[in-house]
């Protein structure tokens, strides 16, 4: 049983529905408990994942909470992954009192620092996935009351892009021959930081240059404004939530991931899988996926997060490096599929939870100790 409270389709969703349909696939039985309607649940019974609407709230929704493990006692699961805080005090708690193994996913920086938001973890959880050396290493570091032990790096999976098989053209993304497209995507939401890429776009003062925004969000009217405001509004494509985002991502000219905050992010690998080239802040999971080790080349181009000066000289850099020396953007492209085939694939990722939902035995650490690196078990 997979927990998710998510009111918008974003990367923990997309991660999780990865998952459970690998595990259905390797013939486990898997029901994601999500919000009875809504993005999340139409786009998981669009992939065939059964879901249902029970699930646990707040710490002080008691009569969700205790359903919850009424219906948990019924269905008895063998593991319980729970991949929201919210709800994660009563999820735990029942999922422990059906007899269930409890995991929980860590997928952004951060960890809980006041008593209600550890006592799950304190009392009950099994182990914690995260998609980054460096969210275990915060973790390991900030919450000694949590077993070192029980916290996996589990590197996100992404699917191999459908060469051939994509109808999307440039034009279908911008009717503007000459444009050059500069992608961001994601939930749009203050954390992903859209509004630095706008205001990088408008520093550029290069009118050929159009951000290409894939995603919906609370904050888009905000992100309309601004884009207003900065004299850039009809430069911007606004291409609203899309169930095809590596199309899209493959249509344009750059990618730019200009998060303040994130984990291991999926669509900065999807770029990457594509062989779009990336520009990303160096938080959390980023220089572990982009940044050059040993011999190989970096994967992209890293830059200071939560600067749009700092982001608009880095794309500035990439774009006349395509008309200046090609053969570097070819090199880090490469680079970046060569990591997708060895370090993100789908079906090491499902092993891996596989084996930490099922076994109490299992940790391993990421790919990182060297050149090329793949997953090291111990």
């Amino acid at each position: 049983m997979i927990h998710n409270h998510g009111s918008a389709w974003g990367g923990n969703e997309k991660w999780l529905a990865t998952l459970a349909a690998g595990l259905l696939r390797r013939g486990h039985r898997v029901t994601v408990a999500c919000r009875p309607s809504g993005p999340v649940a139409d786009e998981l019974a669009r992939r065939g994942i059964p879901v249902v609407g029970v699930r646990p709230g707040g710490y002080l929704d008691a009569v969700r909470g205790l359903g919850f493990a009424a219906w948990l006692r019924r269905e008895r699961p063998d593991a319980v992954l729970l991949t929201s805080r919210k709800g994660a005090a009563w999820g735990a708690w029942a999922a422990r009192a059906a007899g269930a193994r409890v995991v929980a996913r860590a997928g952004i920086a951060g960890t809980p620092q006041t008593w209600r938001h550890q006592l799950p973890f304190r009392r009950w959880m099994d182990g914690v996935i995260v998609n980054a050396r460096f969210i275990a290493d915060e973790w390991r570091r900030n919450a000694p009351w949590f077993p070192a032990e029980r916290v996996h790096v589990v590197l996100n999976g992404t699917l191999p892009p459908r060469r051939g098989t994509s109808s999307l053209t440039r034009a279908d993304v911008c009717g503007d021959a000459g444009a050059v497209l500069v992608a961001g995507a994601g939930n749009l939401a203050h954390r992903k930081g859209f509004d630095l890429l706008l205001r990088a776009a408008a520093r550029l003062d290069a009118p050929e240059v159009r951000p290409v925004i894939v995603g919906a969000g609370e904050a888009e009217g905000e992100l309309r404004a601004l884009a207003a405001d900065l004299g850039i509004a009809e430069r911007v494509v606004w291409m609203g939530h899309r169930g095809d985002v590596p199309d899209v991502l493959a249509a344009c000219d750059l990618f730019v991931l200009s998060s303040r905050s994130e984990g291991m992010a999926n669509v900065m690998l999807e770029a990457m899988s594509v062989g779009t080239p990336v520009v990303a802040t160096d938080i959390s999971g980023v220089a572990e996926a982009l940044a050059g080790r040993g011999a190989n080349p970096p994967a992209g181009w890293i830059v200071a997060p939560d600067d749009a000066d700092a982001l608009a000289d880095a794309i500035r850099a990439v774009l006349d490096l395509r008309l200046t020396a090609p053969r570097e953007i070819e090199r880090r492209v490469t680079e970046a599929r060569r990591r997708i085939d060895e370090w993100f694939t789908v079906d090491r990722m499902v092993d891996e939870c596989e084996r930490i939902l099922f076994a109490s035995d299992f940790a391993h650490e990421a790919p990182f100790a060297g050149s090329g690196a793949k997953l090291a078990r111990r």
